[in-house]
């Protein structure tokens, strides 16, 4: 994958980079706490809360989850996922407003 496809992926159909909304709640990506694969689920109730995760890594790759079941137990089919340069996968609900805010140090 070359560098403008990589830019690419964090711009994709299934998982659009936008703005968080004022009142979206900004979580550190390195706090939340992957299972034994790297991966992290984000499920919400459908009441479309806004959610930024601040990182340092760059997004490789974004799409919508195949037939999946996570170690946790979490079957991720049809989730959106986005996967950061350390390999960690984050799933998240399609209803989820999510943003991502590279920090710099």
């Amino acid at each position: 994958m070359n560098d403008s496809q990589v830019e690419d992926a964090s711009r994709s159909e299934a998982a659009p980079l936008m703005a968080a909304p004022d009142d979206a709640l900004t979580l550190n990506l390195s706090d939340l706490l992957p299972d034994a694969n790297g991966e992290i689920v984000i499920l919400n109730e459908g009441d479309d809360p806004g959610l930024n995760i601040v990182t340092e890594l760059r997004l490789l790759e974004s799409g919508i989850a195949e037939s999946h079941i996570t170690d946790g137990g979490i079957d991720v089919k049809g989730l959106q996922y986005w996967v950061f340069e350390d390999g960690t996968k984050l799933y998240y609900s399609p209803g989820l407003s999510i943003s991502v805010d590279h920090a710099t140090v």
